[in-house]
């Protein structure tokens, strides 16, 4: 697809885009992935290419790639319509990069000769995968050139935790930097998340590992690099850092109760971290939906696009990694939230 002026592209992404959403398995239509009994049948569905003839073992593996690079291929060829595409746009693939860089660090600090399996998002990549296993070449001339070589392995978490920190830096400045008719939807529904994952991250360090407040606030992911207290991505996790972690009475009038596992006995009751974070990206995912038609035209469809899309790409995932494990499909659906979601 050839380049548009902006006006153009605006209209070709919206109208494709809305027809590539028609079509995918989120909300309740995600349970059409969980209908299959083998990997075969879920790849014939999924996709119009021959079943790859290798192990049953690995066909999950090979599967989630196609998944994968299929999610890419789309998203690349909108982006790819507009000349000067917005930073918004090119920041949310660029999450997949550092996770990537991650890996490759921790593949570096094990002394391993090979480089890990990583989600290449060509040409939008900010790393540099082919100069492997040369960590300062990998990250030259990007925003990462500061991690340019391996550390003990025991030190990667704090490397990763900066890598975390830089990554939702970047996307909190690309959001400053969407048109002004959809900025504060655009920024809500990003930050909604990032501030989620500050509130889910703080619950585990408390439950799993017995970090105290002071420990646990400098561990929080913050929008610039001043990390004040004051920081609106961390004032809810915040708020938890108090909480006992199994008194319900202690929740129940939480800002996000309704997103707590349920209470069958009190007495056993603890807060689940994970069970908060997938009803929360049921409903995140619902909202991007709704709100993918309130502003045509901009880039707000296309952020839509990739959380939907994204969601879609997670849920084909868990449907694969239930076949290969022989997981039952209901089980499989509650880790996705699929069985809370009724609308949207």
């Amino acid at each position: 697809m050839a380049m548009m002026d902006k006006s153009a592209a605006d209209s070709y992404v919206y109208a494709k885009a809305s027809g590539m959403l028609a079509h995918s398995y989120v909300g309740i239509r995600a349970r059409e992935l969980f209908s299959f009994n083998s990997l075969q049948e879920l790849w014939s569905f999924l996709f119009k290419k021959e079943v790859p003839l290798v192990p049953e073992a690995l066909l999950a593996k090979v599967l989630e790639k196609e998944a994968f690079d299929s999610f890419v291929f789309q998203y690349r060829k909108l982006v790819e319509c507009y000349s000067k595409p917005n930073p918004v746009l090119t920041a949310l693939l660029h999450g997949y990069d550092y996770e990537n860089l991650k890996d490759i660090g921790a593949a570096l600090a094990l002394k391993e000769n090979k480089i890990p399996d990583i989600n290449r998002i060509s040409p939008f990549n900010i790393i540099n995968y082919e100069k492997w296993p040369d960590l300062k070449s990998i990250t030259e001339g990007t925003s990462l050139e500061w991690y340019d070589s391996p550390v003990d392995i025991k030190e990667q978490h704090l490397i990763n935790y900066k890598i975390d920190c830089q990554y939702v830096m970047e996307l909190v400045k690309a959001m400053e930097k969407t048109e002004l008719s959809c900025r504060k939807p655009v920024k809500d529904l990003l930050s909604e998340k990032l501030i989620f994952q500050n509130i889910v991250w703080a619950i585990r360090l408390r439950m799993y590992y017995n970090m105290i407040s002071e420990e646990i606030i400098p561990l929080l992911a913050y929008s610039t690099e001043e990390k004040s207290l004051s920081d609106y991505l961390i004032q809810d996790a915040l708020k938890v850092l108090d909480f006992p972690l199994d008194d319900y009475e202690s929740w129940k009038n939480w800002k996000y109760s309704s997103l707590l596992n349920p209470v069958d006995d009190e007495a056993k009751w603890s807060v689940d971290p994970g069970w908060i974070f997938t009803s929360f990206n049921a409903l995140h995912v619902a909202k991007a939906r709704r709100l993918f038609h309130q502003y045509p035209f901009t880039c707000c469809p296309m952020v839509c696009w990739f959380i939907i899309k994204q969601d879609e790409l997670d849920n084909i995932r868990t449907a694969s990694e239930s076949l290969r494990l022989n997981i039952e499909s209901d089980q499989a659906m509650k880790t996705v939230g699929i069985m809370e979601v009724t609308n949207g």
